[in-house]
């Protein structure tokens, strides 16, 4: 683009080279060269073209800076202190004496590497602590190592090249012919930028912008992409920057189809799909046939990529169709507005990995190879040679040579030393100290002494370094790297030896990944995971024979070190031009051959070692065995049923042995990937690293607080000992795992790389709701068998009826987990359908997910669901004129009623146990996880079956006690929604379509006409109380006429407080005083004296146990029969509609608690709350009616104590970190330096403060 300045045009054929100081370009330059580059000519005409003298004035003062990077970065040599340093060589261990030193305590590294190995390694489970821990007194010295090779000094060769290139043409008339343009269809998303780019082509931040592959570019053999970007669409993340399939058949059918056609003459058309529907349907092709079980319909990733030449002359008319047509049409977004989503569309081309094609000894010969071959392919007039960058880089390397008698080719492996690189960082940043670098110090194979190092310029405003309009002189990127990182890693992708998350999970076995499965999700779904621990064991044996293929010491290759840096294009052509690549001047820009001294001397400092290829992989590979053999007996162990522990262990102990293994697994693993890498210090390793941190604490309003975590410190010993150890402390070494001391302090953040289920938080849920009441469980039947085996039948009744009342909670807790979520889901959809900021999430359902996953967990009542629909319908209604959000509809919630099951048949507890747990045969949710907690617990009750009886006869007759909701299940459905339209219910959401079962409750007979007589203690409870005296009748039908009063009465004290609150005081104390009263005729049998107070005396209802219901006595929760049966057959005994408010303690207390807090009570109502209180203080413990779980948290609160650091590690519901003061920490604020291994992060991982520059 031209600038508005009108200076005069650049003149190519004057001296634009002024030497302004010692870093300038050499005074010997020679007078800029014509002879064979004439398309470096062409570029520059173009480059004036484009430019004016304003702007050429700064790319002239750029070639200055840009000499000083070549000369700094580029340098042979280093001068940072490190030289001066004085090594004792006699009290250090070399490679080889510390590979040496490792293998003495390992089998051969071929056996570990062996896929079979497994079996063999609990041989070696009591040497972990030698090859671990036992760290020597020497430490490893990489100075003694070269000091001691025996071949002498080496010589060292370079090698320059171009790795990769952008490009932002104008036009894809920048193709020139014979350059070769091919079209995308239906391009793979993976193929989109992902990653923050620090340059900026056409000024775009390009992992933010939206964009689609277009297309590739074959200009001379260099391979290019084409990305198609859109500046005027909205700004996204860098994970959701493609366009969906609606933005592509949007693309497609109206702007580039249309302009191929039109621009794009027959016959040389033809195999151009005329639709996005044909592309898609050609490249889904592969669904087309059987998949025999090899892949999915939705595997998109079998997706065929439809790509199609187009003729490089007709390229201009149809750019410029795209751009018309794209500037024009119109998208309507969500709010009605029309946009142009595709307006002023810009291209870019890239390449990578294109190193070993331009690789010569001098840059002037890459420079030469670009220009036959790049700028031969290209039209700079249609490229904006502001917009294009290229990598220059240097691969220094041992070139092939013989050595010792018999003329053997040792090969040598070179490797930055870690040291140096802050000196090269120091130097870059002084090259232009107004644009600042960040650097990242990258530690390699888990060695001090060894790292690389990257560094990029900092964005602090909207036009940075990397953008075509700065006019900063700036270091945009540089990098320094080891070459032999490829070894261990797979080219073209970001894969990892050893890197997947799921790994660590072989540690448990296959009912634990499932229920770790389970958690991670939401638990309604009930989805089968695809993840099973065959597979993991298969992924984990091919990465071991991975490692075992490049760990053959006879297959060594020359590795060398790479530098590398991101240079802009428009002003490397100026310094073409003017001869700055020329061969007559390449002192720091030609070959170079020289020798590595390899005893230290003041004079020389190379910033890399020279080892030999053999001892360096060797102590590689002996690192990475330390790991993998103790991997290999934990999952082996895991795997194989701990086969190996001692007989007494059971299930619930090798729960709490997987999950301590699976720890010790976590941190193994990062430690084995590590060993193969260069990694700088992410903030989700830090837990290995670090001793301690501290993030910022975001829910606290106050900035001073801090959150702080504790790691496991592993980074002092590598500072100490020059490789890694851990420290005995830090492993319990005769189990195996990390010490518990350690565990229950310890904070892992998740990998957001890794799976979610792995992640602690996910694992401590499955802990606390499934290891830990297993181990209670398993713990109350080992004693329970003893106990009967003994004559002690009382003891082991008590000790089965405490593991039933465990188990059968537990299971109620899932289904009422799941039911919820299961709500929550559909609620969802809907907010989705709808448009999510008009629905908001409801609120109850959150509290009620909360509720029942502690300890004592509330039951999910037909209350429950209807305070939901309440809250769910006063939303939905807002939406509409028609309807009152104040008033929920007497169709919602939709409860079923039954025909079928009619008295004596009609028992709740029987209902829920045939439709949830013993249908006739498998539905299709019979994997749901409830439904595997059921069947867990049923299998571990066979160890006292043979005494107890069986579990589903208890069962059978209890669980309507805890499960008192059930969704409307068929064989084939497990959620029932109403299905037909001449209703209510046509048009609503489905959400309000849910079908639910719930009780109602049944006065027992044996409650009611009672003599008080019968009363246990009648003489001292009331003694004005006749003992002929009976109790109140009360029918069923009685009951719920009250409790329909109950119902709205409650709903204007509990849920309109505010507004019973400024009402006038008589109706506010007759409502209280009604609620109060209602609520009390509902608790229980109530006697009344013939003389006294004049209130009764109130015993909360007897309920049948299930041994009196396995005799035949009726349950007191009924299932309601349809209203023309009740009426025809049942009036005034049975029910048609669930009881909603259960007279329960907890909801008494709630009310009394909320009528308390009414302002000006009169003298009745405040005597009514004194007399309520005192029947709660009277019959403590005697309410029947449930509505929380108790058994879990009674038996945390009675466990055995024997070991409480095990206990509380297994009861962590998050992971552990306390609130301190930003005073606390030892942290210099001022020097931005780390105490200890202490730094400051934010919530999320990123850094806050200087001391950042290195971790984020």
């Amino acid at each position: 683009m031209t600038s508005d300045f009108g200076f005069a045009p650049f003149d190519t054929t004057s001296n634009h080279f002024p030497i302004a100081d010692s870093h300038s370009v050499s005074p010997d330059r020679s007078p800029r060269v014509h002879v064979d580059l004439p398309y470096l000519d062409r570029s520059i005409e173009a480059l004036r073209a484009q430019e004016t003298r304003c702007g050429l004035d700064f790319l002239e003062s750029q070639t200055a800076t840009y000499d000083r990077i070549f000369q700094t970065f580029f340098a042979a040599e280093c001068h940072c202190s490190s030289l001066h340093e004085i090594h004792d060589h006699a009290r250090a261990h070399t490679i080889q004496e510390r590979t040496r030193f490792l293998q003495s305590s390992l089998p051969s590294l071929t056996t570990i590497f062996d896929e079979r190995f497994a079996h063999e390694a609990t041989k070696y489970f009591y040497q972990w602590k030698e090859f671990l821990s036992d760290e020597p007194a020497e430490p490893l010295s990489f100075h003694k190592t070269e000091a001691t090779l025996e071949h002498g000094p080496v010589r060292i060769e370079r090698r320059w090249d171009v790795d990769s290139i952008w490009f932002g043409p104008k036009s894809l008339q920048a193709v020139r012919k014979p350059g070769i343009f091919r079209l995308s269809f239906m391009p793979p998303f993976k193929r989109n930028l992902s990653t923050d780019q620090v340059i900026r082509p056409h000024g775009l931040d390009l992992a933010t912008t939206r964009h689609i592959l277009f297309g590739s570019v074959n200009a001379s053999g260099i391979r290019f992409d084409v990305y198609l970007f859109f500046p005027q669409a909205s700004r996204t993340s860098a994970l959701r920057n493609g366009l969906s399939l609606d933005r592509q058949k949007d693309l497609y059918d109206s702007i580039i189809i249309p302009a191929a056609f039109s621009s794009i003459s027959d016959p040389l058309r033809q195999e151009l799909p005329r639709s996005f529907d044909i592309a898609y349907a050609k490249s889904r092709s592969f669904q087309e046939r059987p998949g025999m079980g090899r892949w999915r319909a939705g595997d998109d990733s079998r997706a065929c990529h439809l790509q199609y030449t187009l003729p490089t002359d007709d390229l201009a008319p149809f750019w410029s169709s795209i751009v018309q047509k794209a500037n024009s049409f119109l998208i309507q977004t969500k709010n009605g507005e029309s946009v142009t989503y595709f307006k002023n569309p810009r291209l870019l081309f890239q390449a990578h990995d294109l190193k070993n094609i331009f690789a010569t000894p001098s840059l002037h010969e890459t420079m030469t190879l670009v220009h036959d071959t790049i700028l031969a392919g290209m039209d700079p007039e249609q490229l904006d040679l502001h917009s294009c960058w290229l990598d220059v880089g240097t691969r220094d390397y041992v070139p092939d040579q013989s050595r010792g008698h018999d003329n053997r080719v040792e090969p040598f492996t070179l490797l930055w030393k870690s040291d140096c690189h802050q000196h090269l960082h120091q130097r870059l940043s002084e090259i232009a100290p107004a644009t600042p670098l960040v650097a990242s110090h990258f530690r390699s194979f888990l060695l001090r002494d060894v790292g690389t190092y990257h560094s990029r310029t900092k964005a602090t405003r909207a036009v940075t370094p990397g953008c075509p309009r700065s006019h900063e002189p700036a270091v945009i990127r540089a990098k320094a790297y080891n070459c032999n990182k490829e070894l261990f890693s797979v080219m073209y992708s970001n894969y990892r030896l050893f890197g997947s998350g799921y790994l660590p999970l072989l540690a448990f076995d296959d009912e634990m990944i499932e229920d770790l499965s389970s958690s991670s999700q939401n638990r309604e779904r009930g989805s089968r995971t695809q993840l099973s621990r065959a597979a993991i064991l298969k992924a984990w044996n091919a990465n071991k024979r991975h490692l075992r293929s490049v760990s053959d010491p006879k297959m060594l290759s020359n590795y060398g070190v790479r530098k590398e840096v991101t240079l802009r294009f428009d002003i490397l052509l100026m310094m073409w031009a003017n001869g700055y690549f020329q061969a007559t001047r390449e002192s720091h820009t030609g070959p170079l051959d020289r020798t590595a001294p390899l005893l230290v001397e003041s004079s020389v400092h190379l910033p890399f070692w020279t080892v030999l290829t053999k001892d360096m992989n060797a102590m590689i590979f002996t690192q990475a065995a330390r790991f993998v053999l103790p991997l290999d007996h934990l999952f082996f162990g895991a795997g194989s049923g701990f086969t190996e522990q001692p007989a007494q262990s059971d299930v619930a102990e090798r729960y709490v042995q997987s999950i301590l293994g699976f720890y010790t697994a976590q941190m193994l693993c990062r430690l084995l990937v590590h060993s193969f890498i260069g990694e700088k210090m992410l903030y989700y390793d830090q837990w290995i690293w670090l001793s301690r941190w501290t993030v910022l604490n975001r829910p606290s309003r106050r900035r001073e607080e801090l959150l702080e975590r504790q790691g496991l410190g592993l980074e002092d010993t590598i500072m100490t000992s020059g490789m890694l150890w851990i420290p005995s402390a830090k492993m319990d070494w005769q189990r195996g795992h990390l010490a518990l001391d350690v565990l229950v302090d310890l904070y892992i953040p998740r990998n957001p790389l890794h799976p979610r289920l792995a992640s602690q938080v996910n694992v401590q849920t499955l802990t606390v709701s499934k290891i830990t009441v297993d181990m209670f469980f398993q713990q109350w039947l080992k004693e329970a068998r003893v106990a009967f085996e003994n004559d002690q039948n009382q003891e082991a009744e008590k000790l089965v009826e405490r593991a039933f009342s465990l188990a059968i909670e537990e299971i109620a807790r899932a289904y009422h987990q799941h039911i919820i979520l299961k709500l929550q889901s559909y609620w969802e959809r809907d907010r989705l359908r709808i448009g999510q900021d008009k629905l908001p999430p409801l609120l109850r359902l959150q509290e009620g997910i909360e509720k029942s996953a502690t300890e004592g967990g509330q039951i999910v009542t037909a209350q429950t669901i209807w305070e939901v629909y309440a809250e769910a319908w006063a939303l939905y209604a807002q939406l509409y004129s028609d309807t009152d959000p104040d008033k929920l509809p007497q169709e919602l919630p939709y409860w079923m009623t039954t025909r079928k099951y009619v008295p004596p048949h009609d028992g709740w507890s029987s209902f829920v146990f045939r439709h949830l747990f013993h249908r006739p045969s498998p539905p299709s949710w019979n994997h749901l996880y409830f439904l595997r907690v059921y069947r867990a617990f049923k299998e571990s009750w066979e160890a006292v079956q043979q005494y107890a009886g069986p579990f589903d006869r208890r069962f059978r007759h209890v669980i309507g006690d805890y499960i008192m909701v059930a969704l409307n299940s068929s064989q084939r459905n497990e959620v029932g929604t109403y299905q037909h339209d001449k209703s209510w219910y046509q048009g609503k959401p489905t959400f309000f379509k849910i079908q639910f079962w719930a009780p109602y409750f049944s006065p027992p007979e044996d409650n009611v006409r009672i003599p008080w007589q019968w009363v246990r203690d009648h003489k001292t409870r009331h003694p004005d109380l006749a003992p002929d005296t009976k109790s109140e009748y009360m029918t069923v039908e009685y009951f719920h006429s009250l409790e329909g009063v109950l119902c709205r009465l409650w709903w204007k004290c509990m849920y309109e407080t505010d507004q019973l609150c400024d009402t006038g005081p008589t109706r506010r104390n007759l409502i209280c005083s009604s609620v109060l009263e209602h609520f009390s005729k509902l608790l229980g049998p109530q006697w009344y004296a013939e003389r006294g107070s004049g209130r009764p005396y109130l015993l909360p209802w007897h309920l049948p146990r299930w041994e009196d219901r396995e005799r035949g006595r009726e349950d007191f929760l009924l299932l309601p029969i349809s209203a023309g049966t009740v009426l025809k057959e049942y009036e005034e005994t049975k029910h048609s509609r669930p009881t909603m408010l259960l007279p329960t303690q907890h909801n008494m207390m709630w009310l009394l608690d909320v009528v308390e807090s009414i302002p000006d009570l009169s003298e009745y109502t405040q005597k009514q709350i004194q007399w309520m209180d005192k029947v709660l203080d009277n019959n403590v413990g005697q309410f029947a009616l449930r509505s929380h779980l108790s058994a879990k948290a009674t038996a945390t609160a009675e466990g055995d104590q024997s070991n409480p650091l095990l206990r509380s590690f297994l009861s962590q519901t998050e992971p552990p970190q306390r609130v301190v003061r930003s005073d606390e920490r030892a942290y210099n604020t001022d020097e931005g330096e780390e105490d200890d291994g202490f730094i400051v992060l934010d919530e999320d991982g990123r850094c806050s403060g200087k001391s950042c520059d290195e971790v984020d």
